[in-house]
């Protein structure tokens, strides 16, 4: 019994041991990672090639048995100014180092300019920009017995608006190999693959890809009545807070919808609390077809384009 006891005791601090050796290692891993970014900065600005950028950051926690690391307090720093820009926390799921993982997630928690910044812009926009932090969520999701990639991203201006956007593509295959090599990488050869001779077939892989299917959210919760004021007093971007009898004007004269669609969006400009669009083609497109002009020679009057496209549009 007591052999026994003195077994399982020693496997329990093994394997003690073995989750935060694990999760030390991991930590490390990111630490030097982060350290190489620098280098790499330093080395382009030392050439005139960028301003002396330096990233800081004043936690790691990593749990590398599921796959979750965080980073706390991080700071863009510039030579001759100081902090530009502060994130609360960074966090990471589906990170294996020297492999790239099929789904994975990065959220950027409070991302938002330093006091110092906010202090040199206008008064207006330095306060709206101050009690409006960003949330950032990126996610990915890639299926290879159907060659299917799902990005999906999500911006949130604390409580005030909610942009998401999600696609799917497909002949994802080449882009995926070159991102399986990538990963097995450290920074610097990274690096070099990047600025070599692989260029061409990485252009040839994202040229390959082909869009299934979309859609895009917008939750307005006052954010847009905020920013329009400070908008129209900058003179920079006064012609933006113009921008909302233009989107009316297009909506209007648009051939490309259908009366259905055409009266949800106008609905949305009127009274901005939430609008939906998503489609699906029927049949996947590359980006050049897209910008080829060649639909528009298919596709001829807006039911035929709200059909080919799968357009759905609901609002408020």
């Amino acid at each position: 019994m007591k052999k026994t006891l003195i077994i399982s005791l020693g496997a329990l601090l093994l394997a003690t041991a073995g989750f935060y050796y694990g999760n030390y290692k991991a930590e490390r891993l990111i630490a030097g990672q982060i350290e190489l970014i620098n280098s790499s900065y330093a080395e382009m600005a030392s050439q005139g090639l960028m301003p002396a950028v330096q990233l800081d950051y004043s936690k790691i926690r990593a749990n590398y048995w599921r796959d979750h690391y965080r980073l706390s307090g991080l700071q863009l720093q510039i030579a001759g100014v100081g902090t530009v820009a502060e994130i609360g926390r960074l966090s990471i799921r589906g990170f294996k180092p020297g492999k790239l993982s099929q789904q994975g997630e990065l959220r950027i928690q409070q991302l938002q300019l330093s006091n110092l910044l906010q202090q040199m812009l206008p008064p207006e926009v330095g306060k709206l920009l101050a009690a409006s932090p960003l949330w950032l969520d990126y996610r990915y999701q890639y299926q290879p017995t159907q060659d299917l990639l799902t990005l999906q991203q999500q911006l949130r201006v604390g409580d005030a608006m909610r942009l998401e956007l999600q696609l799917q593509l497909t002949a994802v295959q080449a882009l995926w190999q070159l991102g399986s090599e990538l990963a097995a990488m450290d920074l610097e050869q990274q690096q070099a693959y990047q600025q070599g001779k692989q260029q061409p077939r990485v252009q040839q892989a994202l040229a390959a890809l082909q869009l299934v299917s979309g859609e895009l959210t917008l939750e307005n919760n006052g954010y847009l009545q905020q920013l329009q004021p400070v908008l129209l007093a900058q003179p920079a971007t006064a012609q933006l807070a113009e921008l909302k009898p233009q989107l009316e004007v297009y909506v209007q004269s648009t051939e490309l919808v259908t009366e259905r669609i055409r009266e949800n969006l106008l609905l949305f400009i009127s009274n901005p609390q939430r609008v939906k669009l998503s489609f699906n083609l029927q049949r996947p497109l590359t980006w050049q077809q897209l910008q080829s002009g060649e639909l528009a020679e298919e596709l001829t009057t807006p039911e035929q384009w709200v059909a080919f496209t799968g357009l759905l549009v609901e609002a408020n």
